[in-house]
C-alpha cells in the first residue's frame, strides 16, 4: 500500500532557469495547490507555491511537468514580472518565505501534461488540525523536492527524504501568528519550496490522537546551518569558519500558505478587472 498518494508526487514540480551556456539549471522546488471557489466547490483556482528566495531576481522560470501520455517531460516557461509588475504574490510578512503564482490549468492539459495538485481543503491541514490529530514532535514526515539539480530528462520524480517534526509546540501556542516550525530532515539546495507531508500512523499510545492520512503540512524554506570557528593555537585568533548542515529544517505551516494564496487570488481578480476582461 502506498503511503504517499501518487498525485502528491505528481503535484511537485522542478523550477529552473537558463544558464548563460543555454542549459537549464534546476534552482528549486514548487508544488501545485488548488483553492476551491466559494460559489462552486467543484471548481478550483490553481497556484504554484514556492519560496520567495527561489524566484527572487528572476523574470522567467521553467516549470517541469510529466507527459500525460507515454514517458517524457516538458518544461513550460512562466513569466514572473514585466514592466515592474509582479505576476505573483508574496506573503505580507517579510519573514515568511512563500509566494503563490496563479496558473492556467488549461495550458498544462493542452500541452498533454499531467495536472495534479494538493487541494487546500482536502489534502492539507492547518496547525489547529495538526494539534487535533496528534501531528506533533516525533511525528514522521516526508520532504519532497529536487535537491542538487537532481531532475531527470526522462521523468519528473521528486526525491523523498524521511524525517520527523522536531519542534512545533511553540507554533501551536500562537497558531494565528506562527511563522515556522522545525523538522529533522536532511535537505539541501534545490529542496527550497518543496512540500512537507505528514506520514500516516497506524498505531498510537492508548488514549492519544492519531493521524491516519497523509497531508500537506507545510513548505520547506531552508536548513539551519551549523558554524564552527577554528582558532590558531599560536595567536588565538580565528583562522577559519566551517559551516555544516545541522539537519534541522525551517518549515512554514499550511496556515501561511493559505494566506498567500488568498493574496494571489485577490491580486489576480483585480488584475482582470483592470484589464476589462470578464472574471467568469
Amino acid at each position: 500500500m502506498s503511503i504517499i498518494p501518487k498525485f502528491f508526487m505528481e503535484a511537485v514540480v522542478a523550477l529552473g532557469i537558463n544558464r548563460l551556456d543555454g542549459n537549464k539549471h534546476w534552482i528549486g522546488t514548487g508544488f501545485l495547490c488548488g483553492r476551491k471557489e466559494a460559489d462552486d466547490p467543484s471548481k478550483s483556482t490553481v497556484y504554484i507555491i514556492t519560496n520567495k528566495h527561489v524566484i527572487n531576481e528572476q523574470n522567467i522560470i521553467y516549470v517541469r511537468f510529466n507527459n500525460s501520455v507515454g514517458i517524457g517531460v516538458k518544461d513550460l516557461s512562466l513569466a514572473l514580472n514585466t514592466d515592474y509588475t509582479k505576476y505573483y504574490s508574496e506573503h505580507s510578512n517579510k519573514n515568511i518565505d512563500i509566494v503563490a503564482i496563479k496558473i492556467i490549468p488549461k495550458v498544462i492539459t493542452d500541452n498533454k501534461l499531467n495536472l495534479s495538485y494538493f487541494d487546500l481543503d482536502d489534502h492539507a491541514i492547518t496547525l489547529a488540525q495538526m494539534e487535533e490529530t496528534g501531528v506533533n514532535e516525533g511525528s514522521l514526515i516526508y520532504a519532497l523536492g529536487f535537491p542538487m539539480n537532481l531532475s531527470s530528462n526522462i521523468v519528473k520524480a521528486p526525491i523523498c527524504r524521511l524525517g520527523c517534526i522536531s519542534r512545533i509546540e511553540d507554533a501551536f501556542r500562537a497558531k494565528q501568528y506562527a511563522e515556522t516550525f522545525l523538522v529533522d530532515a536532511q535537505t539541501f539546495p534545490g529542496n527550497s519550496g518543496g512540500p512537507i507531508i505528514s506520514r500516516p500512523e497506524l498505531i498510537s499510545i492508548q488514549g492519544t490522537k492519531r493521524n491516519d492520512k497523509a497531508n500537506l503540512i507545510g513548505i520547506l524554506s531552508a536548513y539551519i546551518p551549523y558554524s564552527d570557528t577554528l582558532f590558531s593555537q599560536q595567536t588565538g585568533r580565528a583562522r577559519m569558519v566551517t559551516e555544516e548542515n545541522s539537519g534541522l529544517t525551517i518549515v512554514h505551516p499550511v496556515d501561511r500558505i493559505k494566506e498567500v494564496v488568498e493574496l494571489e487570488y485577490n491580486r489576480s481578480i483585480q488584475s482582470i478587472i483592470k484589464s476589462g476582461e470578464s472574471i467568469c
